[in-house]
Protein backbone atom coordinates (compact mmCIF):
# COMPACT_ATOMS: atom_id res chain seq x y z
CA UNK A 1 0.00 0.00 0.00
CA UNK A 2 1.04 3.35 -0.74
CA UNK A 3 -0.24 6.50 0.32
CA UNK A 4 0.66 10.09 0.65
CA UNK A 5 -1.35 11.88 3.32
CA UNK A 6 -2.48 15.59 2.73
CA UNK A 7 -0.86 15.31 -0.74
CA UNK A 8 -3.68 14.30 -3.11
CA UNK A 9 -4.15 16.03 -6.47
CA UNK A 10 -6.13 19.44 -6.43
CA UNK A 11 -8.91 18.37 -7.67
CA UNK A 12 -9.29 15.23 -4.87
CA UNK A 13 -11.76 15.79 -2.23
CA UNK A 14 -9.89 14.71 0.34
CA UNK A 15 -8.85 17.20 3.82
CA UNK A 16 -6.09 16.53 6.48
CA UNK A 17 -7.80 16.57 9.73
CA UNK A 18 -4.48 16.17 11.34
CA UNK A 19 -1.10 14.29 11.11
CA UNK A 20 1.00 12.38 13.82
CA UNK A 21 -0.04 10.18 17.19
CA UNK A 22 1.38 13.50 19.14
CA UNK A 23 -0.50 16.01 16.86
CA UNK A 24 -3.76 14.34 16.42
CA UNK A 25 -4.02 13.69 19.98
CA UNK A 26 -3.48 17.19 20.49
CA UNK A 27 -6.55 17.81 18.63
CA UNK A 28 -8.61 15.46 19.98
CA UNK A 29 -8.52 12.39 17.17
CA UNK A 30 -7.30 9.19 19.09
CA UNK A 31 -4.40 6.71 17.78
CA UNK A 32 -7.20 4.27 19.71
CA UNK A 33 -3.54 2.97 20.81
CA UNK A 34 -2.08 2.07 17.92
CA UNK A 35 1.12 4.10 18.76
CA UNK A 36 1.98 2.00 21.86
CA UNK A 37 0.60 -1.18 19.69
CA UNK A 38 2.39 -0.41 16.49
CA UNK A 39 5.52 -2.36 16.97
CA UNK A 40 2.78 -5.81 16.98
CA UNK A 41 1.82 -8.31 13.79
CA UNK A 42 -1.82 -7.90 13.28
CA UNK A 43 -3.24 -10.29 10.71
CA UNK A 44 0.24 -10.44 9.85
CA UNK A 45 0.42 -7.47 8.26
CA UNK A 46 3.71 -5.36 8.45
CA UNK A 47 4.08 -3.56 11.68
CA UNK A 48 4.96 0.23 12.03
CA UNK A 49 3.79 2.46 9.92
CA UNK A 50 1.16 0.59 7.58
CA UNK A 51 -2.60 1.23 6.72
CA UNK A 52 -3.14 -2.70 6.62
CA UNK A 53 -1.60 -3.18 9.91
CA UNK A 54 -3.71 -0.42 11.27
CA UNK A 55 -7.14 -1.60 10.20
CA UNK A 56 -6.18 -5.13 11.25
CA UNK A 57 -5.64 -3.38 14.77
CA UNK A 58 -8.63 -1.68 15.06
CA UNK A 59 -10.56 -4.93 14.04
CA UNK A 60 -9.03 -7.21 16.46
CA UNK A 61 -9.32 -3.93 19.06
CA UNK A 62 -12.78 -4.70 17.80
CA UNK A 63 -13.17 -8.28 19.14
CA UNK A 64 -11.94 -10.29 15.72
CA UNK A 65 -9.26 -13.02 16.19
CA UNK A 66 -5.80 -11.60 15.33
CA UNK A 67 -6.05 -14.53 12.36
CA UNK A 68 -6.77 -12.83 8.63
CA UNK A 69 -9.74 -13.27 7.69
CA UNK A 70 -8.77 -14.82 4.42
CA UNK A 71 -5.58 -16.76 2.46
CA UNK A 72 -3.57 -15.10 0.14
CA UNK A 73 -2.21 -11.82 0.43
CA UNK A 74 -2.07 -9.05 2.69
CA UNK A 75 -2.33 -6.13 0.60
CA UNK A 76 -4.61 -3.23 0.99
CA UNK A 77 -6.16 -4.24 -2.48
CA UNK A 78 -7.24 -7.89 -2.10
CA UNK A 79 -9.28 -6.62 1.47
CA UNK A 80 -12.60 -5.76 -0.30
CA UNK A 81 -11.68 -8.46 -3.40
CA UNK A 82 -11.36 -11.67 -0.88
CA UNK A 83 -13.97 -10.21 1.52
CA UNK A 84 -16.41 -9.59 -1.09
CA UNK A 85 -20.14 -10.94 0.62
CA UNK A 86 -19.28 -7.65 3.38
CA UNK A 87 -18.11 -5.56 1.21
CA UNK A 88 -20.57 -2.98 -0.32
CA UNK A 89 -20.76 1.04 -1.03
CA UNK A 90 -22.54 1.84 2.28
CA UNK A 91 -20.33 3.56 4.82
CA UNK A 92 -20.35 2.92 8.46
CA UNK A 93 -18.23 3.23 11.70
CA UNK A 94 -16.02 0.91 12.20
CA UNK A 95 -16.03 -0.11 8.80
CA UNK A 96 -12.91 -0.40 6.57
CA UNK A 97 -12.92 1.90 4.10
CA UNK A 98 -11.01 0.02 0.93
CA UNK A 99 -9.60 1.67 -2.73
CA UNK A 100 -8.46 -0.46 -5.01
CA UNK A 101 -4.92 -0.51 -6.50
CA UNK A 102 -4.64 2.66 -8.19
CA UNK A 103 -7.48 4.27 -7.16
CA UNK A 104 -6.70 7.70 -6.14
CA UNK A 105 -4.94 8.26 -3.81
CA UNK A 106 -4.30 4.97 -3.35
CA UNK A 107 -0.93 3.67 -4.74
CA UNK A 108 -0.56 0.23 -6.76
CA UNK A 109 -0.87 -2.15 -3.60
CA UNK A 110 -4.43 -0.12 -2.63
CA UNK A 111 -4.97 1.52 0.81
CA UNK A 112 -6.96 1.06 3.76
CA UNK A 113 -8.70 2.97 6.82
CA UNK A 114 -10.96 3.16 9.53
CA UNK A 115 -14.54 4.92 9.16
CA UNK A 116 -14.29 7.37 12.66
CA UNK A 117 -17.72 8.92 11.39
CA UNK A 118 -20.39 8.99 8.98
CA UNK A 119 -21.05 12.68 8.33
CA UNK A 120 -23.71 11.59 5.51
CA UNK A 121 -23.61 9.33 2.28
CA UNK A 122 -21.57 11.87 0.62
CA UNK A 123 -18.75 12.65 3.41
CA UNK A 124 -17.17 10.67 6.24
CA UNK A 125 -14.72 11.24 8.42
CA UNK A 126 -11.20 8.51 8.61
CA UNK A 127 -8.36 7.47 10.82
CA UNK A 128 -5.27 5.62 9.18
CA UNK A 129 -1.82 4.67 9.37
CA UNK A 130 0.64 4.85 5.86
CA UNK A 131 3.23 3.23 4.70
CA UNK A 132 6.76 5.12 4.13
CA UNK A 133 4.33 8.03 5.66
CA UNK A 134 2.28 9.24 9.06
CA UNK A 135 -0.47 8.30 11.10
CA UNK A 136 -3.57 10.72 10.18
CA UNK A 137 -7.11 11.92 10.38
CA UNK A 138 -8.53 12.87 6.89
CA UNK A 139 -11.76 14.17 5.82
CA UNK A 140 -12.98 12.03 2.61
CA UNK A 141 -16.12 13.69 0.26
CA UNK A 142 -17.87 11.97 -2.61
CA UNK A 143 -17.10 15.24 -5.32
CA UNK A 144 -13.54 14.57 -7.31
CA UNK A 145 -11.49 11.41 -7.18
CA UNK A 146 -10.26 9.80 -3.39
CA UNK A 147 -13.43 8.38 -2.60
CA UNK A 148 -13.31 4.43 -1.49
CA UNK A 149 -13.85 1.94 -3.90
CA UNK A 150 -16.05 -0.09 -1.08
CA UNK A 151 -16.34 -0.36 2.60
CA UNK A 152 -15.76 -3.79 4.30
CA UNK A 153 -18.04 -4.45 7.58
CA UNK A 154 -15.74 -6.95 9.34
CA UNK A 155 -17.42 -5.48 12.82
CA UNK A 156 -19.16 -2.44 12.24
CA UNK A 157 -19.21 -0.26 15.71
CA UNK A 158 -22.87 -0.54 17.00
CA UNK A 159 -25.17 1.49 19.09
CA UNK A 160 -25.01 0.07 23.24
CA UNK A 161 -27.80 0.39 25.03
CA UNK A 162 -25.61 1.17 28.75
CA UNK A 163 -28.71 1.98 30.41
CA UNK A 164 -32.25 -0.07 29.53
CA UNK A 165 -35.46 2.25 28.18
CA UNK A 166 -37.58 3.24 31.30
CA UNK A 167 -41.40 4.16 31.94
CA UNK A 168 -42.92 6.82 33.96
CA UNK A 169 -46.14 7.74 35.17
CA UNK A 170 -49.03 5.19 36.64
CA UNK A 171 -50.63 2.31 34.76
CA UNK A 172 -54.11 2.88 34.85
CA UNK A 173 -56.43 3.85 32.44
CA UNK A 174 -56.75 7.79 32.34
CA UNK A 175 -53.07 8.02 33.21
CA UNK A 176 -50.56 9.31 30.84
CA UNK A 177 -47.20 7.13 30.84
CA UNK A 178 -44.02 8.44 29.03
CA UNK A 179 -40.95 6.44 27.94
CA UNK A 180 -37.62 7.91 28.03
CA UNK A 181 -35.24 6.26 26.05
CA UNK A 182 -32.43 5.10 27.73
CA UNK A 183 -28.68 5.83 27.82
CA UNK A 184 -27.09 4.73 24.32
CA UNK A 185 -23.25 4.97 23.48
CA UNK A 186 -22.61 6.90 21.55
CA UNK A 187 -25.30 9.97 22.46
CA UNK A 188 -26.29 11.42 19.21
CA UNK A 189 -28.79 9.11 18.33
CA UNK A 190 -32.58 9.39 17.16
CA UNK A 191 -35.33 7.14 19.08
CA UNK A 192 -38.96 5.40 17.75
CA UNK A 193 -41.27 3.80 19.85
CA UNK A 194 -43.08 0.94 20.22
CA UNK A 195 -45.56 0.39 23.26
CA UNK A 196 -46.34 -3.48 23.94
CA UNK A 197 -49.06 -4.73 25.69
CA UNK A 198 -48.00 -8.34 27.44
CA UNK A 199 -45.19 -8.32 24.80
CA UNK A 200 -47.62 -7.54 21.36
CA UNK A 201 -47.09 -4.59 19.72
CA UNK A 202 -50.17 -2.04 20.02
CA UNK A 203 -51.24 -0.47 16.92
CA UNK A 204 -50.69 3.20 16.59
CA UNK A 205 -48.81 3.56 19.60
CA UNK A 206 -45.41 4.80 18.81
CA UNK A 207 -44.76 8.27 20.00
CA UNK A 208 -43.54 8.69 23.70
CA UNK A 209 -46.30 8.43 25.47
CA UNK A 210 -48.95 6.04 26.04
CA UNK A 211 -52.57 6.63 27.48
CA UNK A 212 -53.72 3.39 28.52
CA UNK A 213 -57.68 2.85 27.29
CA UNK A 214 -59.52 -0.16 28.15
CA UNK A 215 -58.31 -2.82 25.77
CA UNK A 216 -54.87 -2.52 28.33
CA UNK A 217 -57.14 -2.88 31.37
CA UNK A 218 -55.05 -5.60 33.20
CA UNK A 219 -52.18 -5.76 31.18
CA UNK A 220 -48.63 -4.81 31.86
CA UNK A 221 -47.47 -2.96 29.00
CA UNK A 222 -43.73 -2.12 28.01
CA UNK A 223 -41.82 -0.24 25.25
CA UNK A 224 -39.35 -1.03 22.93
CA UNK A 225 -36.99 1.73 21.42
CA UNK A 226 -35.36 1.78 18.23
CA UNK A 227 -32.28 3.99 18.43
CA UNK A 228 -30.58 5.12 14.85
CA UNK A 229 -27.48 6.94 14.38
CA UNK A 230 -25.91 7.70 10.75
CA UNK A 231 -23.22 5.34 10.08
CA UNK A 232 -24.77 2.38 13.09
CA UNK A 233 -26.78 -0.39 12.38
CA UNK A 234 -30.29 -0.16 13.70
CA UNK A 235 -30.75 -1.22 17.46
CA UNK A 236 -33.35 -1.69 20.00
CA UNK A 237 -33.99 -2.50 23.83
CA UNK A 238 -37.20 -2.61 25.51
CA UNK A 239 -38.14 -1.21 28.84
CA UNK A 240 -39.36 -3.62 32.27
CA UNK A 241 -42.53 -4.02 32.19
CA UNK A 242 -45.39 -2.09 34.47
CA UNK A 243 -47.64 -3.45 36.78
CA UNK A 244 -51.44 -4.55 35.05
CA UNK A 245 -53.09 -1.35 33.97
CA UNK A 246 -55.77 -0.46 36.70
CA UNK A 247 -59.05 0.74 35.65
CA UNK A 248 -59.40 4.91 35.10
CA UNK A 249 -61.90 7.62 36.41
CA UNK A 250 -62.82 10.52 34.71
CA UNK A 251 -61.20 13.45 36.79
CA UNK A 252 -61.72 17.59 36.20
CA UNK A 253 -58.02 19.08 35.77
CA UNK A 254 -59.85 22.35 35.09
CA UNK A 255 -62.74 23.56 36.07
CA UNK A 256 -65.87 24.29 34.80
CA UNK A 257 -66.34 28.39 33.97
CA UNK A 258 -69.01 30.73 32.80
CA UNK A 259 -68.67 33.21 30.02
CA UNK A 260 -70.66 36.26 29.52
CA UNK A 261 -71.92 39.38 31.45
CA UNK A 262 -74.41 38.45 34.40
CA UNK A 263 -77.33 40.45 33.46
CA UNK A 264 -80.88 40.38 32.64
CA UNK A 265 -81.14 39.89 28.87
CA UNK A 266 -77.77 38.73 28.54
CA UNK A 267 -76.44 34.79 27.75
CA UNK A 268 -74.21 33.46 29.85
CA UNK A 269 -71.92 30.07 28.32
CA UNK A 270 -70.93 27.49 29.66
CA UNK A 271 -67.36 26.08 29.37
CA UNK A 272 -67.33 22.46 30.76
CA UNK A 273 -63.54 22.59 31.34
CA UNK A 274 -61.17 19.89 30.98
CA UNK A 275 -61.43 16.07 31.16
CA UNK A 276 -59.17 13.34 31.55
CA UNK A 277 -59.71 11.16 29.97
CA UNK A 278 -61.61 13.41 27.27
CA UNK A 279 -65.23 12.11 27.71
CA UNK A 280 -68.34 10.78 25.06
CA UNK A 281 -70.39 13.29 26.16
CA UNK A 282 -70.81 16.38 28.69
CA UNK A 283 -74.60 17.54 30.40
CA UNK A 284 -75.41 20.81 31.78
CA UNK A 285 -77.65 22.20 34.71
CA UNK A 286 -78.38 25.63 34.96
CA UNK A 287 -78.60 26.52 38.74
CA UNK A 288 -79.80 30.05 40.35
CA UNK A 289 -78.62 30.69 44.01
CA UNK A 290 -78.04 26.55 44.32
CA UNK A 291 -81.33 25.71 42.85
CA UNK A 292 -82.00 24.03 39.08
CA UNK A 293 -83.28 26.22 36.88
CA UNK A 294 -85.79 24.40 35.11
CA UNK A 295 -85.15 22.97 31.41
CA UNK A 296 -81.98 24.71 31.38
CA UNK A 297 -80.02 22.23 30.59
CA UNK A 298 -77.81 23.21 27.34
CA UNK A 299 -74.34 25.07 27.23
CA UNK A 300 -75.53 28.51 27.03
CA UNK A 301 -78.19 30.29 29.51
CA UNK A 302 -80.23 33.73 28.14
CA UNK A 303 -80.89 35.10 31.85
CA UNK A 304 -84.08 36.07 33.01
CA UNK A 305 -86.22 38.75 34.90
CA UNK A 306 -86.61 36.63 37.92
CA UNK A 307 -82.68 36.09 38.43
CA UNK A 308 -82.07 39.41 39.53
CA UNK A 309 -80.03 39.28 42.58
CA UNK A 310 -78.95 35.92 42.42
CA UNK A 311 -76.15 34.29 41.55
CA UNK A 312 -75.91 31.89 38.51
CA UNK A 313 -73.53 28.26 38.34
CA UNK A 314 -73.53 25.44 36.33
CA UNK A 315 -73.55 21.83 37.35
CA UNK A 316 -71.34 19.84 34.50
CA UNK A 317 -71.44 16.07 34.23
CA UNK A 318 -68.85 14.20 32.01
CA UNK A 319 -70.06 11.04 30.62
CA UNK A 320 -67.78 8.32 29.51
CA UNK A 321 -68.65 4.31 28.55
CA UNK A 322 -67.60 2.47 31.35
CA UNK A 323 -66.53 4.82 33.80
CA UNK A 324 -69.07 6.36 36.66
CA UNK A 325 -70.31 9.93 35.62
CA UNK A 326 -68.36 12.73 37.64
CA UNK A 327 -69.69 15.81 38.04
CA UNK A 328 -68.15 19.50 39.09
CA UNK A 329 -69.42 22.51 39.56
CA UNK A 330 -68.41 25.93 38.17
CA UNK A 331 -67.90 28.96 40.16
CA UNK A 332 -71.13 31.23 40.59
CA UNK A 333 -71.41 34.26 38.89
CA UNK A 334 -71.60 37.95 40.73
CA UNK A 335 -75.48 38.24 41.67
CA UNK A 336 -77.57 39.09 38.17
CA UNK A 337 -77.85 42.94 37.66
CA UNK A 338 -81.04 44.14 36.20
CA UNK A 339 -80.57 44.57 32.67
CA UNK A 340 -80.27 47.68 30.25
CA UNK A 341 -83.19 49.14 28.02
CA UNK A 342 -82.28 50.46 25.03
CA UNK A 343 -84.14 52.02 21.91
CA UNK A 344 -82.81 51.99 18.42
CA UNK A 345 -82.26 55.41 18.37
CA UNK A 346 -83.24 58.81 20.57
CA UNK A 347 -86.72 60.31 20.07
CA UNK A 348 -87.62 63.17 18.39
CA UNK A 349 -89.94 66.29 18.36
CA UNK A 350 -92.23 66.65 14.87
CA UNK A 351 -93.90 70.07 14.41
CA UNK A 352 -93.31 73.70 14.45
CA UNK A 353 -93.02 76.41 17.91
CA UNK A 354 -95.68 78.81 17.86
CA UNK A 355 -98.36 79.56 20.47
CA UNK A 356 -100.92 77.15 19.37
CA UNK A 357 -99.46 74.40 17.38
CA UNK A 358 -98.48 71.09 18.33
CA UNK A 359 -95.50 69.42 19.10
CA UNK A 360 -95.54 65.34 18.77
CA UNK A 361 -92.85 63.32 20.46
CA UNK A 362 -91.44 60.16 18.35
CA UNK A 363 -90.09 57.11 19.84
CA UNK A 364 -88.51 54.52 18.09
CA UNK A 365 -89.99 50.95 18.33
CA UNK A 366 -89.31 49.95 22.16
CA UNK A 367 -88.42 46.84 23.80
CA UNK A 368 -91.12 44.27 23.81
CA UNK A 369 -92.87 44.21 27.09
CA UNK A 370 -91.82 47.39 28.23
CA UNK A 371 -93.93 50.44 29.11
CA UNK A 372 -93.23 53.95 27.98
CA UNK A 373 -94.35 57.22 29.91
CA UNK A 374 -93.41 61.13 28.48
CA UNK A 375 -93.03 64.28 30.54
CA UNK A 376 -93.00 67.74 28.23
CA UNK A 377 -90.97 70.30 30.19
CA UNK A 378 -90.32 73.73 29.93
CA UNK A 379 -86.88 75.16 30.13
CA UNK A 380 -86.10 71.94 32.30
CA UNK A 381 -89.21 72.08 34.38
CA UNK A 382 -92.14 69.56 34.41
CA UNK A 383 -94.89 70.92 32.75
CA UNK A 384 -98.36 69.85 34.88
CA UNK A 385 -100.13 67.41 33.46
CA UNK A 386 -97.84 66.85 30.11
CA UNK A 387 -97.49 63.56 29.80
CA UNK A 388 -99.27 62.60 26.47
CA UNK A 389 -97.44 61.69 22.96
CA UNK A 390 -98.54 65.38 21.62
CA UNK A 391 -98.40 69.00 23.57
CA UNK A 392 -99.87 71.82 22.61
CA UNK A 393 -97.61 75.24 22.68
CA UNK A 394 -99.66 78.03 24.40
CA UNK A 395 -98.52 81.88 25.57
CA UNK A 396 -96.94 80.42 28.73
CA UNK A 397 -94.14 78.89 26.52
CA UNK A 398 -93.18 82.11 24.71
CA UNK A 399 -89.79 82.45 24.65
CA UNK A 400 -88.96 78.63 26.40
CA UNK A 401 -87.55 75.58 24.57
CA UNK A 402 -89.26 72.66 25.65
CA UNK A 403 -88.55 69.13 24.76
CA UNK A 404 -89.97 65.37 26.16
CA UNK A 405 -88.57 63.28 28.73
CA UNK A 406 -89.33 59.53 28.20
CA UNK A 407 -89.30 56.79 30.59
CA UNK A 408 -89.29 53.35 29.30
CA UNK A 409 -89.49 50.21 32.04
CA UNK A 410 -89.63 46.62 31.87
CA UNK A 411 -89.64 44.28 34.65
CA UNK A 412 -86.01 43.03 35.69
CA UNK A 413 -84.44 45.97 33.86
CA UNK A 414 -83.09 49.12 34.70
CA UNK A 415 -85.57 51.97 33.88
CA UNK A 416 -83.89 53.99 30.74
CA UNK A 417 -84.68 57.84 30.76
CA UNK A 418 -84.18 59.65 27.41
CA UNK A 419 -84.77 63.38 26.53
CA UNK A 420 -85.81 64.61 22.93
CA UNK A 421 -83.35 67.36 21.76
CA UNK A 422 -84.80 70.53 22.83
CA UNK A 423 -87.43 72.54 20.47
CA UNK A 424 -86.08 76.39 19.31
CA UNK A 425 -87.17 78.84 21.18
CA UNK A 426 -91.27 79.49 21.26
CA UNK A 427 -91.60 82.15 19.38
CA UNK A 428 -95.35 84.06 17.53
CA UNK A 429 -95.15 85.38 14.23
CA UNK A 430 -95.89 89.16 13.60
CA UNK A 431 -98.23 90.66 11.90
CA UNK A 432 -96.48 93.65 10.37
CA UNK A 433 -98.94 96.76 9.13
CA UNK A 434 -97.31 99.23 7.53
CA UNK A 435 -98.52 102.75 6.08
CA UNK A 436 -96.99 105.50 4.55
CA UNK A 437 -96.86 109.30 3.05
CA UNK A 438 -94.49 110.63 0.78
CA UNK A 439 -94.01 113.85 0.49
CA UNK A 440 -90.74 115.93 -0.88
CA UNK A 441 -87.84 114.71 0.47
CA UNK A 442 -90.03 113.37 3.21
CA UNK A 443 -91.77 110.11 4.13
CA UNK A 444 -94.04 109.94 6.95
CA UNK A 445 -94.70 106.27 8.18
CA UNK A 446 -96.93 104.36 10.32
CA UNK A 447 -96.52 100.86 11.18
CA UNK A 448 -98.55 98.70 13.72
CA UNK A 449 -97.64 95.22 14.91
CA UNK A 450 -99.40 92.32 16.41
CA UNK A 451 -98.28 89.07 17.32
CA UNK A 452 -100.65 85.48 19.05
CA UNK A 453 -100.24 85.66 22.43
CA UNK A 454 -98.16 88.44 22.92
CA UNK A 455 -99.65 92.01 24.48
CA UNK A 456 -97.98 94.47 23.24
CA UNK A 457 -95.11 93.64 20.95
CA UNK A 458 -92.26 95.18 22.02
CA UNK A 459 -88.73 96.00 20.21
CA UNK A 460 -88.12 98.44 17.40
CA UNK A 461 -88.65 98.90 13.66
CA UNK A 462 -85.82 99.04 11.67
CA UNK A 463 -86.48 101.35 8.40
CA UNK A 464 -83.75 100.27 5.66
CA UNK A 465 -83.01 101.20 1.99
CA UNK A 466 -80.30 99.89 0.15
CA UNK A 467 -78.79 97.69 2.94
CA UNK A 468 -78.46 101.14 4.93
CA UNK A 469 -80.27 101.52 7.94
CA UNK A 470 -82.70 105.08 7.89
CA UNK A 471 -84.03 104.98 11.09
CA UNK A 472 -85.11 102.85 14.53
CA UNK A 473 -88.19 103.14 15.69
CA UNK A 474 -89.38 101.64 19.01
CA UNK A 475 -92.62 100.10 19.30
CA UNK A 476 -94.75 101.81 22.05
CA UNK A 477 -97.99 99.66 22.67
CA UNK A 478 -97.37 97.68 19.18
CA UNK A 479 -97.26 101.08 17.45
CA UNK A 480 -93.97 102.84 15.62
CA UNK A 481 -94.77 106.21 14.00
CA UNK A 482 -92.12 108.66 12.52
CA UNK A 483 -90.99 110.69 9.48
CA UNK A 484 -88.17 110.28 7.08
CA UNK A 485 -87.05 114.08 6.31
CA UNK A 486 -84.00 114.71 3.42
CA UNK A 487 -84.90 112.07 1.60
CA UNK A 488 -83.66 111.77 -2.51
CA UNK A 489 -85.88 112.27 -5.16
CA UNK A 490 -87.31 109.23 -7.09
CA UNK A 491 -89.02 105.55 -6.20
CA UNK A 492 -86.56 103.35 -4.28
CA UNK A 493 -87.75 99.91 -2.10
CA UNK A 494 -88.15 100.81 1.64
CA UNK A 495 -88.21 97.53 3.67
CA UNK A 496 -89.91 98.24 7.52
CA UNK A 497 -87.83 95.40 9.94
CA UNK A 498 -89.19 93.55 13.00
CA UNK A 499 -86.13 91.70 14.76
CA UNK A 500 -86.54 88.81 16.60
CA UNK A 501 -87.12 89.14 20.26
CA UNK A 502 -87.22 86.01 22.64
CA UNK A 503 -90.87 86.19 22.50
CA UNK A 504 -91.86 87.09 18.70
CA UNK A 505 -89.93 86.01 15.50
CA UNK A 506 -88.48 88.17 13.31
CA UNK A 507 -90.54 89.85 10.18
CA UNK A 508 -90.05 92.39 7.72
CA UNK A 509 -92.92 94.22 5.25
CA UNK A 510 -91.18 95.81 1.72
CA UNK A 511 -92.89 98.66 -0.01
CA UNK A 512 -91.55 100.69 -3.64
CA UNK A 513 -92.79 104.07 -2.17
CA UNK A 514 -91.81 107.58 -5.14
CA UNK A 515 -90.07 110.46 -2.90
CA UNK A 516 -91.49 114.00 -4.86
Amino acid sequence: MSLTVGAAPASASITTLCSGYTGCAKAGMSDSGYSAASRTMYWRMYSGHNCTNYAAYRMVRAGLANSRPWTGGGNATYWGTNMPTITNATPTVGSVAWWKAGVKPAGSAGHVAYVERVVSANEIVLSQDSWNGDFSWTRVTRTGTGWPSGFIHFKDARLLNTKAPAIAGTPKIGSTLTASPGTWNPAAATFTYQWLQNGNAIAGATTATLAPKAAQQGKTLSVRVTASSLGYPITSATSAPTDAVAPGAIVSTTAPSISGEAKVGETLTANPGSWNPVADSIRYQWRSAGAPVAGATGPTLVLEPQAVGKPVSVAVTAVKAGYPAVTAVSDATSPVAPGTLTLGSAPTLVGTTQPGAVLQVVVPAPPAHSTTAVQWLRRGVPVPGATSSTYRLTAADLGSRVLAQVTVTRPGYATLTTRTVSSPTVRARPLIRVATAPTRGRLAVYADVTANGVRPVTGAIQIRSRGRLLRQVPLSNGVARATLTGLPRGTRTYRFVLPSTYRVEGGAVARRIKIR
